[in-house]
C-alpha cells in the first residue's frame, strides 16, 4: 500500500542522489533538515558489506549527524507493555543513547530497559562479583541524573554477562529497538562506528537506533 494512502496526515516528499551513501550522508543527517535517518536492512555480510558500493546503513549510522534507524525485513513480535532496550557503557556516546532512548519512550508510551555488559577477560584473574557489582554501580550513576527529566517513563536496569552484541540483541529480541551509541568507552580513537553498533547491525532482529555523539566529542 503506497506510503500516502497509510500515512495520509503526514507530507511526503522525494528526492533521489546519484551519490554513494557516503558521499551524501551530510545532506541524510544535516541537523537543518533531518531529526532521524530510517534506513531499511537488506542484511549483506560483513564482505558483501565492504564491496558493495551501494552498502548504505553502515556508512550513514557511521556518519549521519543525527540518530540512524535500520529496520530489518523480518517480521517479528513486539512485547506489549512497549520497551526499548539501550546499551550503557559510561561514555558519553552512551549518554546520548540513553537520553534518545528515554525521549523516544515518553512519545511512545513505552518503557526503557537499561543494560550493561560485563564480559571476562581473556587473560588474567578478576573477581567477578565485585565486577558485576562496580557494572550495576556505574549504570546507577549513568542513568540517574539523566532520567529526571522522563519520570513518567518506567525505567529499569540490568547488567549481562557475555559479548555486548550478541547481549543485547537477545535482551531486545522482542523491543521496539535497541538503542546504542556511535562509539562506546572501548572504540579506538578515529573511529567512526563502534563494534557494538556495527555488530548489531547485523546480528539483532529488530530495529537498531545509532546516536552520534555530541558536537565537542565527535570532533
Amino acid at each position: 500500500m503506497p506510503l500516502q494512502l497509510v500515512h495520509a496526515v503526514l507530507p511526503v516528499t522525494r528526492r533521489g542522489s546519484s551519490r554513494t551513501p557516503i558521499r551524501r550522508r551530510r545532506w541524510y543527517g544535516s541537523p537543518r533538515t533531518a531529526g532521524l535517518v530510517v534506513l531499511g536492512s537488506r542484511r549483506l555480510g560483513r564482505l558483501a558489506e565492504v564491496v558493495s558500493a551501494l552498502s548504505t546503513t553502515v556508512p550513514v549510522s557511521a556518519n549521519a549527524a543525527c540518530p540512524v534507524v535500520v529496520v530489518p525485513e523480518a517480521e517479528r513480535t513486539v512485547e506489549e507493555p512497549p520497551y526499548l532496550v539501550v546499551g550503557v557503557d559510561g561514555s558519553p556516546s552512551a549518554d546520548a543513547a540513553l537520553d534518545h532512548a528515554l525521549a523516544t519512550a515518553a512519545s511512545r508510551g513505552a518503557s526503557v530497559r537499561a543494560v550493561g555488559v560485563w564480559q571476562r577477560p581473556l587473560l588474567g584473574f578478576l573477581d567477578e562479583q565485585a565486577a558485576l557489582e562496580s557494572c550495576h554501580r556505574q549504570l546507577h550513576e549513568a542513568t540517574t541524573a539523566r532520567s529526571a527529566a522522563y519520570q513518567d517513563v518506567p525505567l529499569s536496569h540490568a547488567v549481562l554477562r557475555g559479548h555486548p552484541v550478541e547481549a543485547l540483541a537477545e535482551a531486545a529480541e522482542h523491543a521496539l529497538a535497541v538503542v546504542v551509541g556511535r562509539r562506546g568507552r572501548e572504540g579506538f580513537t578515529g573511529m567512526r562506528l563502534g563494534s557494538v553498533p556495527h555488530g548489531l547491525l547485523h546480528r539483532a532482529v529488530c530495529p537498531v537506533v545509532t546516536v552520534p555523539p555530541s558536537a565537542h566529542e565527535d570532533r
